[in-house]
This record gives structure tokens, sequence and C-alpha cells, in this order.
């Protein structure tokens, strides 16, 4: 009866997994409990008047005794109203089954004139005072339910803990004899796999989703697969006429590539939902992860308060050896079981076991926090908040699958434990003031130190992917100059800023920005031009945009590539990029100076002296220098060429020469570079060689076995790009009609070889040819008798120099300025004459008319005058001059004389 009366208080905490109830609802419940009740209550009103009805009959006892004394005189009958009944007898208390509200009255409480007579026991029972005061159930019920306040409620309120369908809460009952040794044992298995299984579960969560895929290198790795691929040529679609990256962006999924960026962009988008508008922008990815962070927040909380409140129940039983004794309810005839004891090392076992459930939920906390900030994909950040429960049920799905039958009997059956109340105040309790307050500002804590930046990094990843102008497609030529051209997509590769500048311009192309202003990129007509171009080597490139050797960087856009290869935004043409037209640099990896030399001679070539093979300035390493390139064809270049003379200095003169000077000071610079660089220790030795023996180093190179190539080509494996020495050295170099691709001179376009065939005179280092340079043209003729050779020999070159001495006399010329060639044609000597104006005050028809308004026999006289003062007889060889004149008046002898007709004899 006592045990009936001590049902669960309303506000206790309930069971984890309650059982439902048995009848309809709670009216009928309380009608069959006024029922029980009642009956209860008229037995317990009839136990009450025995000590009553005995104090009556003991009065009665008395009144006799007195009357048997006293006589006739006594009174008749007891009078209940002259004094009060004897006492009662109190009936014993039994803590166990006596509760307060039914402890017997005093004798003032209940009197038996307060009791009708004439009554029978049951009518007795329903008139006592108890009975009276007593009230049922349902009215009880409904009294409190009407009249609920705050201090009833707080006062009223106790906390249970209800065992549950759990293998935590069933291990508590290992080694008692209630489960037996056999199920203590497979109890403690569960105990030990769900621990275990927990563990495997927080360990690959832990090590494998608490590092985000998408950070801020994914940042930096869209901007290179943009860069790289996604607006490259070589990426571009000819079938839809579309850049890698715009179809990526289009989630266009018939790509046969870039894959990685498809799902990784379309997981983005889906998650920030940055093209929607309307409620739609509402729920984003970040908003859900939040829904899911706060119910996962939950679902630990509602774990940590299981584990703690069975903590306090088990601490708040009282220590001794542990005991379950049995009872039956007397409303449900159902047996319960009552945790009466645990003993001290079970309690121990208990608080050691929540030490390990609020461990295993603080990492549960840190781990699935990780793993679901850090999931991109909507669908499976869902996914991934449902399977994270699956970790904190598994004790459930253990114990659902292999407890032992009697173990869940014991656990269903077992009656709430008590556990002393919380702090609480003003009807809020310290745990929920706790939660409520915890877990608002964890989630805040959270979505400011992850979550927040977390979305940052999405916003920036899908802007480095799909941001900007997607309409073009790059590559890069030989020169390292980025070649664009406008369509529906484009991308460019990293590998130096100017292609990034360059692809940072077409992204803006139509957002602020014409290609007419671009600064880096060149724009082409065609996009198939892009791909034609960069296939060409880098010295057709060079050769191509700059086909005049001239000064390119001095116009856009090529004035800003200057500016950036020389880190100078200041320069505004190749005057200011001038001093670094002699700067040294490295191919391929532009190494010394930064490619700054090779860039200013590349965009300043005629600036560098890239159109002068015989310049001051050494270095034409990015020049569109050499055999049949655009310096060499050019006008400055040939006309230098023309002006060259094939002549060449001494070692003392040359070291006077300023170009020569300079070329050998370029050789040191190179050979005392501090970096590595091929034939330093070649170029040292060739710049001595060239300052202590001229044009002869070549044999003192050769003496000393150095192989340092030729006059027309430097030895390749030295690695560099400098003119070459034909220019200074022409006849040492061999300088000929072989050699027209050089750099060799070309006096009036005639090799060296060529001169003397051309008849040309050289005087004061320059060179005077017919045709090209103004000169008394004229011929004459001479007989002779003699017939040996020898003898002709031994005159030949007397008569020569009486000749030319005869016709400088008389035209008024000197005799260095008279070319004659003289050719024997068997007893005729036929010879043709050039009187050059090697001296500028002098007048051709001056000249010609003295010459030839001089008669034969005149002119003959003073020959053989001048041979007789030498001492030479021409009287044996019968040496006859028999005319001279113009060409035009000896038609026979009016042509050049070829090759063939001037012999070994000649002399100039």
């Amino acid at each position: 009866f006592t045990q009936a009366k001590r049902p669960l208080r309303r506000g206790a905490a309930m069971p984890k997994f309650q059982r439902q109830a048995t009848h309809a609802n709670e009216s009928d419940i309380l009608q069959i409990i006024d029922e029980r009740f009642e009956e209860l209550e008229e037995t317990v009103a009839l136990a009450r008047l025995i000590p009553q009805i005995h104090d009556r009959l003991f009065e009665v006892e008395q009144m006799l005794k007195r009357l048997e004394v006293a006589g006739p005189e006594a009174k008749k009958g007891p009078q209940w109203s002259e004094s009060e009944p004897p006492p009662r007898i109190v009936m014993p208390e039994d803590d166990e089954t006596w509760e307060p509200h039914l402890e017997l009255q005093t004798r003032s409480e209940v009197g038996m004139k307060d009791v009708p007579t004439g009554l029978s026991p049951r009518s007795m029972a329903a008139h006592s005072p108890a009975r009276r005061k007593s009230k049922k159930i349902t009215e009880i019920s409904r009294e409190k339910m009407s009249d609920v306040n705050e201090e009833i409620l707080d006062t009223q309120t106790n906390e249970y803990y209800s065992f549950g369908e759990s293998t935590w809460d069933l291990v508590m009952f290992i080694g008692t004899g209630a489960l037996g040794p056999m199920g203590s044992l497979q109890t403690l298995l569960l105990a030990v796999v769900n621990v275990l299984m927990q563990v495997v579960f927080v360990a690959i969560a832990y090590f494998n989703f608490t590092k985000p895929d998408v950070d801020e290198t994914s940042v930096v790795d869209a901007q290179r697969w943009r860069r790289a691929s996604g607006h490259s040529m070589w990426s571009y679609s000819e079938v839809s006429k579309e850049s890698l990256a715009e179809r990526v962006c289009k989630l266009d999924k018939s790509l046969e590539q870039s894959g990685i960026q498809v799902a990784l962009y379309e997981n983005i988008e889906k998650y920030l939902k940055s093209g929607t508008s309307g409620l739609e922008g509402y729920f984003t990815g970040q908003v859900l992860c939040i829904v899911a962070l706060i119910c996962w927040y939950l679902m630990v909380a509602k774990e940590l308060s299981h584990a703690l409140a069975l903590l306090r129940g088990v601490l708040a039983m009282p220590t001794g050896p542990t005991r379950i004794d049995t009872r039956e309810n007397p409303f449900t005839k159902a047996v319960h079981y009552r945790l009466r004891c645990v003993a001290f090392r079970r309690k121990v076992f208990s608080t050691m076991l929540f030490c390990y459930r609020l461990l295993a939920a603080g990492v549960l906390v840190f781990v699935g926090t990780f793993f679901l900030v850090y999931t991109v994909s909507v669908t499976e950040l869902i996914l991934n908040a449902v399977a994270l429960g699956i970790i904190l049920d598994i004790d459930d799905l253990l114990f659902d699958a292999l407890a032992t039958t009697p173990g869940r009997h014991l656990v269903h059956q077992l009656d709430a434990l008590p556990m002393p109340s919380l702090p609480r105040v003003r009807g809020a309790d310290a745990k929920s003031v706790f939660m409520s307050i915890g877990i608002p500002c964890l989630t805040i804590l959270v979505y400011v130190s992850m979550l927040g930046p977390f979305v940052g990094t999405l916003q920036e990843v899908s802007l480095a992917m799909c941001g900007g102008n997607l309409g073009f497609v790059w590559n890069v030529d030989k020169r390292r100059v980025v070649l664009m051209a406008p369509t529906v997509g484009g991308g460019w590769e990293d590998q130096d800023a100017t292609k990034v500048y360059a692809v940072e311009e077409g992204e803006r192309i139509g957002y602020g920005l014409e290609q007419a202003d671009a600064k880096y990129g060149v724009w082409l007509s065609d996009v198939s031009l892009v791909g034609d171009l960069t296939t060409l080597s880098l010295a057709e490139s060079i050769d191509l945009f700059n086909p005049e050797c001239g000064d390119v960087g001095d116009a856009e856009p090529m004035l800003h590539y200057l500016r950036f290869f020389l880190q100078n935004e200041s320069i505004q043409g190749c005057a200011d990029a001038a001093p670094f037209c002699t700067s040294i640099s490295s191919l391929p990896d532009y190494g010394v100076d930064d490619g700054k030399g090779w860039a200013t001679r590349m965009l300043c070539s005629e600036t560098c002296g890239c159109r002068n093979p015989a310049g001051e300035n050494l270095l034409v390493q990015g020049c569109p220098y050499g055999s049949g390139r655009a310096c060499q064809v050019s006008e400055s270049f040939l006309e230098q060429r023309q002006n060259g003379v094939c002549l060449e200095k001494n070692a003392s003169s040359l070291q006077q020469f300023a170009p020569w000077v300079q070329w050998i000071e370029a050789l040191t610079s190179y050979g005392n570079q501090s970096a590595t660089l091929a034939g330093k220790q070649e170029a040292l030795l060739i710049a001595q060689a060239m300052w202590d023996h001229g044009c002869d180093f070549q044999a003192n190179l050769n003496a000393q076995n150095i192989s340092w190539g030729n006059c027309f080509k430097w030895n390749s494996s030295f690695g560099w790009d400098f003119k070459t020495l034909e220019v200074f050295c022409p006849l040492s170099c061999g300088c000929s009609v072989q050699t027209l691709d050089s750099s060799c001179p070309q006096p009036f376009g005639f090799s060296c070889d060529e001169l003397d065939q051309e008849r040309c005179l050289t005087w004061n280092q320059q060179h005077y040819c017919p045709g090209h340079s103004p000169s008394v043209e004229g011929a004459l003729t001479m007989t002779s008798t003699s017939t040996d050779p020898t003898e002709m020999a031994a005159l030949f070159v007397p008569v020569q120099l009486a000749l030319v001495s005869s016709l400088a006399y008389f035209s008024g010329a000197q005799s260095h300025a008279v070319r004659l060639d003289l050719a024997p044609r068997g007893s005729l000597i036929v010879g043709s004459f050039s009187i050059f104006l090697v001296d500028e005050t002098w007048n051709i028809q001056t000249l010609s008319s003295n010459l030839f308004s001089t008669s034969v026999d005149i002119f003959a006289a003073r020959v053989f005058h001048l041979l007789a003062a030498q001492g030479v007889n021409t009287t044996a060889a019968g040496i006859d001059i028999t005319s001279l004149g113009r060409p035009s008046l000896l038609p026979d002898l009016g042509r050049r004389l070829g090759p063939g007709d001037i012999d070994d004899r000649k002399l100039v």
C-alpha cells in the first residue's frame, strides 16, 4: 500500500526509453486509484475506531464497578458529555508502510461523541473525521492543476533517473547476481565493443575530417587552374567555341577534363546560393550547417545529461553491498526491482564511466564541429549530421541487438533512482540554464572562428574560378609576350607576372577596360593566330614582332613590357632604358640581371646598337641579330657594311679604338660575373688576347689550344650572344664572297676579294671604285717587239710606275689617286686606268681635260724619260705607246677588263 502511494512525480526525470501506458488516459487511471483508495480508507477507518471502542468499553467497565459499590444512588449509564473519553491506544508506526498523512490523530481530533450512534462499521468509517477531511485523487489532481504556481512546483519537483535500454545502464550491474556470470561477461563485452567502436569512429573523423577540403591553398589552386588551364589556348574547345573556364562555370557535364573543378564549383554554388534571389537565397549551406551544429550539440547534451543523471543517482544511493530488492505494485500487480544500496567500488566505476563519457562527448563535439563546418556539399552535410548520431547511439544499438533477455528485463523493471535536486532559481535549474547558454555561445563561437571564415574562403574560391570576364583565350610566344584573342572564354598559365597582368586585363575587357587600352596583352584578330604564333621559336618571334630591328619599346603596349621588365614605371621610352643595353642576361632562366638586358635589347634594338655591326655594344642577346635576321637586313646595317673598309688596324691602334676597347671590356665583364655562366674563363682569355695582339689574337688563342670558335661564330658551348669580330679584322678573318651573310665589310657592295676585280683603289682607309666613286676613266695601248717573258717581266713594274706618274702629272692629280691595270695580249699591251677624286679640291672635268688634251707623243716622251732616269732601257724590248684616250674612243679596248685580262704583273 505504501509503495503504491509513491508514484513518480510528474516533474521527475523520465526514463531514456519510456514504456507506453496500459490505460487509455489519465482520467481512467485516476478513477481506478480513487476506487482502490476508497476500499483502503474504509479498512483503515475501521481499524482506527478499535482503540476508541476499547477505551469506551474500559469506561463502561469502570462505571459498572462504581454502580456496584454505590448502589442505587449511582448514575445510570455513561454520560458522553461529562468527560473526555479515555485516551486511545496509539498503534506503533512503520516507517516503511505508514505515511505522514495517515498517522493516527490524537484523542482531541476524534471522539466517540462525533460519531453518530446506530451505525454500521462501514458507515462509521465513512463518518470518521479523517474520511471527512480526505479528498479523492481526482479532486486533488484537479485542485493542483488549478492552483499550481512557481513556489508549489519548485517545492514538489523531485528528480529521478529511470534506467533505459542502454549498454551504459546495463553495465552498472556487471558482477551482481541479477545478470549471472555469463550475462555479466556478455555485458562487459558489449561495453568494450561500444568503447572500441566509438574510438574508431572518433579517430577516423579526427584524422580525416578535421582539416578543410577547401582552404586558402584552394584559392591559390583555383587561380592557378584558371591561369594555367581555364583560359589556355590548348584547353580551348573548337566545338563549343568556349574556354575551359567558361565550360566549368556553366557546370558543363560533357567536359573531358577538370571534373574536380566542376564538382567543387557546383558544391560551392549550392552551398553559397550566390546566384539566387528571394526567399531561396536565405536558405544557404551555412544556415543548414548552423542548424546541424545545434542539433549535434543537443544530441551530445542529451547524452551528457543521461550520463550525469546516472552518476548522480548512483552516488545518491546508500553505500553498502550492492542490493536489489523486489516488490509488487499494488495497482498493476507487476513485480518491480529497487536498487537499495550501491557498493563504493561500483560508485567509483560509475564515476570513471561518467568521466569517459564526458571525455568522449568533448571529443565528439570537437570532431563533429570540424566535420560539419568543413563539409562543402549540402547533401553530404545532411548525411554527416545524421551519421554523427550513430556514434552516440552505438550503446543503444548494441543493447537492442545483443543484450541478454534478463538484462533487458532488469533495466525495464528497475525503479527510478532519486537524485538530489540541482540548484534552482525562479523555476530555472542549473543544468537547463547551462545548456541554454552554452549551446548558443558555442554555436556563435564556431560561426565566428570557423564557419564565417570558411564561407569567406568558399566565396574567394568561387570568385577565383569564375569571377570577371571569361571571354578570352591566351598563349605566350617565345618572347614571353602574351598573345590574346576575344572568345567566349579564356585563360593563362601563372608562370610570370606579365601573364598575370595580361590575363587580369583580359578579365576586365568589357568591364571598364577596352582592348585598345590593354597594357600587357597583345590582342590579335583571330584565335587561330594565337596558336600559330606561339609555335614560333624565340628568334622567329623576335623577328616577327620587330621586323625593322627598331625601338618597339617606345610605343604601347611594349612600353609597358619595358617598364615591367626593368621594374621601373617612370621609363618613358628606349632612351631611358639605354643603360641596360650592356647588361648581361643568362638564358633561358633570365638570370644575372632578371632578364633586364635581354628585354632591353629585344624592345630597344636600335638604341642598343643592334643595327651597327661595329658599334660599341658587343651584346646582341635579345636583338633580332644574325644571318638573314631583321638587324642584318636593315638599311642601317647594310649601310654600315658598305661604309666599311677591307683593312685592319694594328694592335696598338686598336687599343686606341673605342669600339674595340668596349668589346674587350664587355668580354671581361662577362668573365668576371659571379653567376655561373658558360665560357667565363674563355671570355677572359679572349679579351686579353684581343688587347695584346689585336687582329692576330686568333693565332694566339690557337697556340694556347683554346677552342673559341671562329671570326664568324663563337663556340656554341659558351652560351653567349655577342657580335662577331670579322667587322674589325676582315683580312685576318678572310672575308670574301663566301662570307656575304656575315658582318664583313662590303664597300660598294663588293666583298673584300672583289675589290681588285672591280679595279677599286684604297687610299687613306677608304675605298674608291669605278662607277661608285668620282673618277676619270681612260685607256692606253703599248706595243712590244720582245717575246722573252723574263725580259718583259723585268720591265713591267718600272713601265707601270712611269705610266702612273705620267697620268697623274698630265691630269694634275697625285699618283696615289691613279689605278692602272695592264694586260698583255701578245705583242699588244692594253692598259685601263682610273683617276679618283681623292681630294675634294679636285675637279673631274679639269682632270679629264688636262689629260686627254695631251698628245700621245708628249705623254710617251715623259714616260720614256722617267724610265731612262731610272736606268731602264726599253729599246731592246721595242716598247712604244701607241694611244691614250677615253674608253669610248677605243671601241676595241673600251670594255672593262675582266679577271682573265689581268695577270699577276698588275700594279695598284
